[in-house]
């Protein structure tokens, strides 16, 4: 049975199953309303035109999300993988765009957003956030709202602010590869008018590869990252918050297998298999993260809506070091090291707001981003007695104005049609200290137009085009590096509906889209040049991309609950500027992938409740490069994973007042070996094959007491 043809049945047997049982469930099993901010303003999920998903602060816990690289396998159509030098920089994918490098000249097209705040590098994203509320992955362009390189989707990180209520939490983990993870929080209101939080977060883990030579273990970390936030109520129309965030991460990059040498290197041994130890020629060095942040949001509530101000600074300073050689006796290749320093300016206003009438609801906003990077990257190609050094400053600038307006004929209208734009003033500025600097400046246009319809209360429609654009720059591992590419841009046509049934006991929501992608900006290997690295990046391309996701939620009773995403995803590079069109293929872009899970309060205990919480996802064959290079090893063969834990909830375990859990743990349940980042090193050469692995099976046990 195939994959789709399983996702019909299922949805006709669900349905079906729902309809017969309706009368006989209580009405207690409803499920639970999504509030999320994915438009700028709270909405229930289901009133939100937008192919997303959301999970809140209980799910992120249970689930083991405490970062954005733990969403990985948890979304269907979002692909999540280290980039190769730098294990805690993610590459992020969303309905197959994203980006295969991480360069501070060029920059992602899946936007990352902490608090409402665009983080322009992503850098250290596997970092743990604290104190997190909720998560949110907009799937598609979301150009109007976001502005640039979000042509893939957003994901939005939400922390939890202070509040009137003295409490607090801590969480305290312990699992294998003795991983310990404490996670404390203290919220006290100061004043009637002043409220302050603060979050400390400390996780550590052995490395899961043993490194029987010199330097540590693979895949190792140790991390410590903190908030404290504040905020000042002067009056119940102004509201003032200021957070400070801070992380450290020290670190052991992961292991490239050298899953099968050529024949010109066939006295290296190959490594199908993931392997518990082994060693490299070079000892092995740590890397290191320290990113922090300053975020002032002013809010107020005035007769014709929200005005807010978001003012905020971000600096960063990450040493990467990585050896690619897959084997105890030949230095092949290694990042020694890879240095990245940036900081970042942005001031954003926005005005969120509805008219009397109720007829019209308004969001207009302008922007203002400032960014200056600097690369160090030192590259030792050992195996062809060839040495790299690439200095390069970014200095970049964007302005932008945005606005959007719903129209409902009658203030209780069933009907709502939206229209937006967002105008965008880019200007780049780089230097490698070699060639001329490069600079370039742009503007851009993304529009998006809406209808809704509400036919009942439980039921919206919608359908909608909307287009966005990732910003050009500079590849600085380019001969030529003062040519500038251009921005690369897709429009998305979508229709969907969000709906409820069965008294809000089973939810379905349902996403079908077609995304016109032209100027794609494509990496292409410099001809003739010793070093694999360096690439040309061009406007060459252009790709039809359409597909389906889809989600249920089925409160079977009051205590048992289950769900399943499945999204289908075709991609179809139909030109490529001077090379054949067939032989390329968007990266990260599996055709079928699937999430279900089940969440079972099994019986009520003297102290507590047992629950039991699982989930399984799988991902169909994908590739990490985007042109087929016969024998290169840059796919990602079919996988699934299971996660579980067994919970006892519970009240005033310790403290009079406090709620408690108690969970056991398991993640990867079957050990399956499913690789993350194969390639072809050398392809041209076709000299090695390399791939690193995803983490074993892991387990431990947590215990959290919140007052």
């Amino acid at each position: 049975m195939t994959i789709s043809r399983f996702h019909g049945l299922t949805l006709a047997g669900i349905l079906g199953a729902a309809a017969a049982a309706g009368p006989a469930l209580a009405a207690e099993a409803a499920l639970q309303e999504v509030i999320v901010t994915a438009q700028k303003k709270a909405q229930d999920l289901q009133e939100t035109p937008i192919s997303l998903e959301a999970f809140n602060a209980d799910e992120l816990q249970q689930r083991g999300i405490q970062n954005v690289a733990d969403l990985a396998n948890q979304v269907p159509n979002l692909h999540i993988m280290p980039f190769g030098s730098a294990s805690t920089t993610l590459n992020i994918f969303i309905r197959g765009v994203g980006a295969v490098d991480s360069q501070v000249t060029e920059d992602p097209p899946v936007g990352i957003y902490l608090n409402g705040v665009y983080i322009a590098r992503p850098v250290g994203l596997s970092t743990n956030q604290a104190d997190l509320e909720r998560i949110e992955v907009l799937r598609g362009p979301q150009g109007t709202l976001y502005g640039r390189n979000t042509t893939g989707g957003a994901i939005n990180i939400i922390t939890a602010k202070p509040d009137d209520k003295l409490g607090g939490s801590q969480l305290l983990s312990y699992g294998n590869y003795n991983a310990i993870l404490s996670q404390t929080m203290f919220n006290m209101p100061v004043t009637d008018t002043f409220f302050i939080r603060a979050s400390l977060d400390w996780s550590t883990r052995d490395g899961w590869l043993r490194n029987t030579g010199v330097g540590s273990d693979f895949s190792a970390y140790d991390q410590l990252s903190g908030r404290f936030d504040a905020r000042w109520k002067p009056s119940e129309s102004i509201t003032v918050d200021y957070s400070y965030d801070r992380a450290k991460d020290v670190y052991s990059a992961d292991y490239y297998h050298l899953t099968e040498p050529t024949a010109a290197f066939s006295f290296l041994p190959a490594q199908p298999h993931r392997l518990g130890a082994t060693t490299l020629p070079n000892p092995f060095e740590n890397s290191y993260d320290d990113i922090s942040g300053n975020t002032l949001t002013v809010s107020w509530v005035s007769g014709i809506g929200e005005f807010k101000s978001i003012t905020a600074y971000r600096d960063l300073h990450s040493n990467s070091y990585q050896d690619f050689a897959g084997n105890e006796t030949l230095a092949i290749y290694r990042n020694n090291p890879l240095t990245v320093r940036q900081n970042q300016f942005s001031q954003e206003f926005q005005l969120v707001g509805t008219s009397a009438s109720k007829m019209f609801d308004y969001i207009a906003g302008l922007y203002y981003f400032d960014e200056r990077a600097t690369s160090l990257d030192t590259d030792s190609v050992d195996i062809v007695n060839f040495n790299v050094v690439n200095n390069v400053t970014a200095d970049n600038k964007t302005y932008a104005a945005y606005g959007q307006l719903t129209w409902r004929p009658a203030a209780d209208s069933r009907w709502g049609f939206t229209v937006g734009g967002r105008w965008t003033k880019d200007k780049r500025e780089a230097d490698n200290y070699v060639t001329t600097p490069g600079s370039t400046s742009y503007s851009n246009f993304s529009p998006s137009g809406t209808v809704t319809y509400q036919p009942s209360n439980a039921i919206n429609l919608y359908g909608k085009i909307t287009e966005g654009y990732k910003a050009g720059g500079f590849n600085w591992r380019e001969g030529n590096f003062d040519t500038p590419f251009g921005p690369e841009k897709i429009t998305t046509y979508e229709v969907g509906w969000k709906t409820e049934w069965m008294q809000h006991r089973l939810r379905w929501n349902n996403a079908l889209f077609y995304s016109d992608y032209k100027d794609i900006q494509l990496d292409i290997i410099v001809p003739g040049q010793p070093d694999p690295t360096l690439t040309e990046t061009k406007n060459a391309g252009k790709a039809k991309v359409y597909g389906d996701e889809t989600e249920l939620d089925f409160a079977v009773t009051e205590s048992f609950r289950v769900g399943m995403s499945y999204a289908y995803l075709y991609n179809d590079i139909t030109e490529v500027e001077g090379d054949d069109a067939s032989l390329w293929h968007l990266s990260a872009a599996p055709k079928h992938s699937v999430n279900a899970n089940v969440d079972w309060d099994i019986v009520p205990l003297p102290f507590g409740m047992l629950n039991f919480k699982a989930d399984y996802s799988w991902r169909d064959e994908s590739f990490t490069t985007s042109r087929d290079v016969v024998g290169d090893g840059s796919t990602v063969p079919s996988y699934g994973l299971a996660n579980a834990s067994l919970s006892i909830i519970g009240e005033n375990w310790l403290i009079h007042g406090s709620k408690c859990r108690i969970s056991a743990w398991v993640r990867n349940i079957g050990d399956t070996q499913y690789l993350l980042d194969p390639f072809g090193s050398f392809s041209g050469l076709h000299a090695i094959k390399l791939t690193n692995y995803g983490t074993p099976r892991t387990f431990g046990l947590d215990f959290k007491i919140a007052l």
